[in-house]
């Protein structure tokens, strides 16, 4: 498998591994806590999987842009695209409540908008690239 083979695969675990522990982190909630002057929400108990694997994922999302953006191919961006429809369905199979259909509608715009908003800037790349080697000075 090439690069551009493991930076889709890897976008594809990003979205799963993001949408599952933000599916998690809705269905469980906010757990309150007071202390007189404050209050602040906390992970309720039995949910501390989906936020760890929610802070992962998002801390490995700078790799990935370097993984699938650095290119002025967009066709690895069709992992986050899978990965993010797959994330919808989990999203959806979970419940159907407010917080559940804005993350899927968020999970939603990253599944079509990811590949289109890549294409856009991969063929500014190239346009680019193809000017800076047709105009060479003499």
């Amino acid at each position: 498998m090439n690069s551009k083979g493991w930076g889709a695969l890897y976008g594809l675990c990003f979205a799963v591994a993001l949408g599952w522990g933000a599916t998690g982190l809705v269905e469980g909630g906010c757990d309150r806590h007071y202390d007189g002057r404050s209050s602040a929400c906390g992970v309720p108990d039995g949910y501390g999987w989906y936020a760890a694997v929610f802070i992962i994922a998002a801390l490995s999302f700078p790799p990935l842009c370097w993984t699938v953006i650095r290119t002025d191919d967009w066709r690895p961006s069709l992992g986050v695209c899978v990965g993010a429809a797959i994330a919808l369905g989990v999203t959806l199979s979970t419940g159907t409540t407010r917080g559940f259909l804005i993350l899927a509608a968020a999970e939603a715009a990253i599944a079509i908008g990811v590949p289109l908003i890549l294409r856009k800037v991969g063929r500014t790349k190239a346009r680019a690239k193809k000017m800076s080697r047709t105009s060479t000075p003499t």
